[in-house]
């Protein structure tokens, strides 16, 4: 009888053990956000992380929610409460109008980070109203040609140590992001005249990025550039996205199996007679291959290069089906393996480096390349690898080069080869004479 009742005893303990555990994960089904097709925020992977650390890590300031809060970043916040005051001062809209417009947005906003947010709704309404309204006064300074406005921009980010470097380097990070959308939705309740382009929010919004990031991106000096032209009808998520587009070629090339991942690099290419030139395409990320010419974009290398790229890897593999970025960036590490590889690239207007030599660059592009991973069967340049290792292999390439570059590479040495030529034409000639003339005497 006893031995019933601490039975039954169990079985009810086991019961409601299993009652709690059902309801409790029930609970925890019912609270999961549903994951959205908006989504383009995220925490890079740590596989991605561990090449660099500090390549996704802002060190001056936080952008959104997944930075919020840590302590290395926390004096930048008075500074940002500044900058929200002068926005709606000189945006004429008021406080509470920011607040509902977000308020409204708040859903759609959350959807666009992959990560869970912590915060409740007031603390995360503020974090994305202070941080673009930071961005907007960021973009009004840069961009104005009101004397105050920029004395008062320069005074914070334009002295000593130029902080607005490091700040536009933190801004191009993907960790580091707002949606695009709600900078746009804030220019809307401007009602002052401070905006580029009346009646346009869209075309504000990009021409104000554009300016802000043109020389970070190296875009000022790009031949054939037009910003508007590129983003076209895209809409732009955040601005990696927008960095990402700036770079990237409106027209693409196809997409074929990767048979070969050896391809020579540089010198080597230039050693079996391919020639290198720059090539003005208005993309800083376009190359072509065609009948022993490669045609590569200028490409400017400083010292955040590996920050924006590897940014642009890791925005790619989390949320984009599209991988141009990361294949460029296999198809440079190919091209580049030695100090020497630069050095050619460099003597051919390809390269231009910020960096203190070339052996640094050479460092970079190899570095970049551990943290690269090809789909072999939907690669972009397959057809460009395998042009050139076959270009490579035909002698009479090598062998025609070494005839231009030792006997017509310049005026002097043509005439030489002329008069050697015509010296050997006319000993021949007397020779023959010769001949003919002692068996017909």
């Amino acid at each position: 009888m006893g031995e019933a009742n601490v039975t039954e005893g169990f079985n009810n303990i086991t019961v409601d053990v299993s009652h709690s555990l059902v309801k409790s994960l029930e609970d925890k089904l019912r609270k999961l956000p549903p994951l959205s097709s908006k989504c383009s925020i995220s925490k890079v992977p740590v596989h991605l992380r561990e090449r660099n650390e500090k390549a996704f890590t802002p060190r001056e300031i936080s952008i959104g929610p997944l930075h919020h809060n840590k302590g290395s970043l926390k004096h930048m916040e008075e500074h940002k409460l500044r900058l929200l005051r002068d926005f709606l001062s000189r945006a004429k809209v008021s406080l509470r109008d920011c607040v509902q417009l977000l308020e409204k947005k708040e859903l759609y906003l959350r959807n666009c980070y992959a990560d869970p947010i912590e915060f409740d709704s007031d603390k995360f309404i503020e974090i994305i109203l202070v941080d673009s309204a930071f961005i907007l006064e960021l973009f009004f300074g840069n961009f104005s040609y009101n004397n105050q406005l920029q004395d008062q921009y320069n005074q914070f980010f334009g002295g000593p140590g130029k902080l607005i470097r490091f700040i536009q380097t933190d801004m191009l990070l993907l960790e580091n992001q707002v949606p695009f959308f709600i900078i746009e939705d804030l220019l809307s309740l401007i009602k002052s005249d401070i905006i580029p382009i009346k009646n346009d929010v869209r075309r504000s919004a990009i021409m104000l990025t554009y300016e802000f990031f043109k020389r970070k991106l190296s875009l000022r000096d790009m031949d054939n550039f037009n910003i508007e032209e590129k983003v076209g009808e895209l809409e732009i998520q955040h601005f990696v996205d927008f960095a990402r587009i700036c770079y990237v070629p409106r027209v693409l090339p196809s997409k074929n199996k990767l048979k070969c991942v050896t391809m020579p690099r540089a010198t080597k290419l230039r050693e079996a007679g391919v020639k290198f030139k720059v090539k003005n395409s208005g993309s800083p990320f376009d190359i072509r291959f065609k009948d022993g010419v490669m045609e590569i974009s200028r490409l400017r290398i400083k010292d955040a290069t590996e920050i924006l790229l590897r940014n642009l890897i890791a925005y790619e593999r989390c949320h984009l089906h599209d991988n141009y970025v990361n294949d460029f960036v296999f198809v440079l590490d190919r091209l580049v393996e030695t100090p020497g590889d630069v050095d050619l690239l460099m003597h051919c207007g390809i390269i231009e480096s910020k960096l203190s030599g070339t052996q640094e660059v050479a460092s970079l592009m190899n570095n970049l390349c551990p943290g690269v991973t090809i789909a072999r069967r939907r690669f972009y340049f397959s057809g460009l690898c395998e042009e050139a290792s076959d270009y490579c292999r035909v002698p009479w390439h090598k062998w025609r080069l070494a005839l231009k570059e030792d006997y017509f590479s310049n005026p002097w040495a043509i005439i030489s080869m002329v008069a050697a030529i015509s010296l050997l034409l006319l000993t021949l000639v007397q020779t023959l004479y010769a001949v003919i003339s002692y068996y017909f005497k």
